[in-house]
């Protein structure tokens, strides 16, 4: 407001005084949350400052957030544009993940994440959400059964608050443990995608720790899930694969092999030996582009290091 002074006329400040808990607010808004947006958590509010060029958290008091109406009621000193931000890591680290064929060159890819649980079915270069679950409701119904590319599923996941793709310093804000390798893919999986063979016959449940990598495969060249009777567990340690005759039922692990069991150099060729005709045959017509889109996604959501 202005005040009449010996000077002259100058700004003087609506609400000079500030409250015990902060600014006084001078403005109160209700943001009402979009849709299309899931937040898992309370958002925090953000105001954009212009002389910075910054995101800042000052200056706004009295937050109150209705996460049934999903609605955030704010106070502020002024008029600012305004943000709701959440932990982009909030998902992290995964719970679980599984990659199995549903068909020639398709497959259906689960990611049981801290708050959500993601389903996408892969075929040929293409991606499609199948569906994301909350709290046993499924939500996210605008981008769900739509087929598009990999990069794009991964741009419309992280617009609608579902960020299961960890950035390069992400190590640094999520509790993961040392792996075998730094790498994403070790030994063991690199020839299988680079040499042109995608391990999709097969489900594949894998443990990495300080010194090697565990892999518990099942051969199922149909669709539909392995019996409990039906998996193999094998050991690569770097730099050779070999087949243990530990179960996941044993009380305590063991490095000792399966009888008549060979180590080979890497995954592909291990199974190689063990598969059946038919499986190898189906891995052997995979098509590249299918194998392109497995690989992006698997190296989007670093699965093998994030869980």
């Amino acid at each position: 407001l202005p005040k009449l002074l010996d000077v002259g006329l100058e700004v003087y400040p609506y609400s000079p005084d500030e409250a015990e808990d902060g600014p006084q607010a001078a403005v109160q808004i209700t943001l009402r949350l979009p849709d299309n947006v899931i937040y898992f958590q309370v958002p925090v509010v953000a105001r954009w400052d212009p002389a910075g060029q910054q995101w800042r958290t000052d200056g706004i008091s009295s937050t109150t957030y209705e996460a049934e109406e999903k609605s955030i009621t704010l106070g502020m000193g002024a008029f600012y544009t305004v943000a709701l931000l959440q932990d982009a890591h909030l998902n992290l680290p995964y719970q679980a993940w599984e990659l199995h064929p549903t068909g020639v060159d398709e497959g259906l890819f689960t990611v049981t994440a801290v708050f959500a649980t993601i389903q996408i079915q892969i075929k040929d270069n293409q991606c499609m959400l199948s569906s994301v679950v909350v709290e046993e409701e499924e939500v996210l119904s605008h981008i769900t059964g739509k087929w598009m590319s990999p990069f794009a599923l991964r741009a419309a996941l992280k617009r609608a608050g579902v960020n299961i793709f960890p950035a390069e310093y992400s190590h640094k804000y999520v509790p993961v443990p040392r792996k075998v390798s730094a790498r994403e893919f070790p030994g063991g999986f690199s020839p299988v995608f680079h040499s042109g063979h995608p391990f999709l016959p097969w489900d594949l449940l894998l443990h990495l720790t300080e010194r090697f990598l565990l892999q518990q495969v099942s051969e199922h060249p149909t669709a539909g899930s392995a019996k409990d009777d039906d998996w193999s567990l094998y050991m690569f340690s770097g730099e050779k694969i070999q087949n243990l005759k530990l179960t996941e039922t044993s009380e305590a692990f063991s490095e000792e092999l399966k009888e008549e069991s060979e180590f080979h150099s890497t995954l592909y060729h291990m199974l190689k030996d063990s598969a059946s005709s038919e499986a190898m045959d189906k891995v052997g017509r995979a098509g590249f582009l299918f194998i392109d889109s497995v690989y992006q996604l698997l190296l989007a959501t670093r699965v093998l290091a994030y869980s």
